[in-house]
């Protein structure tokens, strides 16, 4: 593909842009620098105020590296189309020879350029894929996975997501405003996010804090109920079990403390009493931190029912629902439907 040249500010808008859209998150230059990798051939050059030569490949690893550092992505850079389709048929030296990948993932290429442009000679390119992958098992749907996602990752395919769409980043450690879709109380860009930034899970807000316990729940099968942050009376959230009746008490309260120092005994007594008076059968403290000792000892010695939830569980919880893949770009191109409609 060649080099690209211009100013460094150019390249940061670019990769700033390239990046959010694929990833779904309104990205400043400051969110761009902070994600790209410090052994980045591009850092060193974007932090001046220069011209720039710009290997192609390189700027494409480029975006590559920060979706995975968003946890938009599973893997780091940006592998050819190539790279793709060999990952997701593992048997393709049986099926091919090197001669004849090469040439499909040039057709392959061909067709999804010519895809973006709107232009009618598609249909005829993507039938001339159907007949290179005629009698392999997989074959054709590794490849339209595989160009699936290389349309929805590569910078050199256009892309048009919504303004409205895109999430801010700060809004994670700045702001309490949940999700709007009644079905989820958090963002599952945001858990991508902290699955691949695991430090940053300390200092998001308290809200998108008890928003990731909700969601957590949530999606284990239970009825949820999120307090409404402030004036909760120290419930953030209820949950019942999904044959509950309407109008039964809560199965479990739940109290969540976003902090750094470990949750006193204070806590779990107040936990205790808001379960008497709520009827719950159990009371659960999640925390990004853990326990105190002192805690954990008046609920084993009075024996409450209370279990504690510390940082690593947390953790555990963010990566079972970590979907990479997951952005707003990539939900928009589920893989096979990204090709299918021309050939229809």
């Amino acid at each position: 593909m060649g080099h690209i040249l211009m100013p460094s500010f150019a390249f940061r808008t670019a990769l700033s842009e390239d990046s959010g859209i694929r990833s779904g998150f309104a990205l400043t230059e400051a969110d761009m620098l902070k994600h790209l990798p410090a052994q980045s051939p591009l850092r060193n050059g974007l932090t001046e105020d220069v011209a720039m030569r710009v290997a192609a490949p390189d700027y494409e690893d480029a975006v590559g590296d920060i979706l995975f550092a968003l946890g938009t992505t599973a893997a780091p850079g940006m592998p050819t189309l190539g790279i793709r389709f060999m990952k997701l048929l593992p048997d393709w030296r049986s099926q091919f020879s090197l001669d004849a990948l090469m040439t499909l993932e040039a057709v392959a290429n061909h067709y999804l350029q010519l895809r973006v442009r709107g232009e009618r000679e598609q249909a005829a390119i993507f039938a001339e894929l159907s007949e290179r992958t005629a009698g392999k098992p997989g074959a054709m749907d590794a490849l339209l996975d595989a160009m699936a996602h290389h349309l929805a990752y590569c910078p050199f395919f256009t892309r048009d997501v919504r303004v409205a769409d895109q999430l801010v980043l700060d809004a994670l450690f700045e702001s309490e405003q949940l999700p709007a879709d009644s079905a989820r109380w958090f963002d599952q860009r945001f858990v991508n996010y902290l699955a691949s930034q695991p430090e940053q899970l300390k200092d998001i807000h308290w809200r998108q804090f008890e928003g990731l316990t909700a969601e957590w729940f949530q999606r284990n099968g239970y009825q949820v109920e999120l307090g409404p942050g402030r004036n909760d009376g120290s419930i953030d959230v209820r949950l019942w079990q999904p044959d509950a009746a309407p109008g039964a008490p809560p199965a479990v309260i739940v109290q969540c403390k976003r902090q750094q120092r470990k949750v006193e005994r204070v806590v779990v007594k107040a936990l205790y009493a808001d379960m008497l008076a709520e009827g719950a059968g159990a009371g659960l403290v999640v925390t990004t931190s853990d326990i105190s000792p002192g805690a954990a000892s008046d609920i084993a010695a009075r024996a409450y029912p209370i279990t504690g939830v510390n940082r690593a569980q947390v953790h555990q919880w963010i990566e079972a629902m970590r979907q990479p893949d997951a952005g707003v770009v990539a939900d928009a191109l589920a893989p096979a439907s990204a090709c299918e409609a021309a050939h229809e």
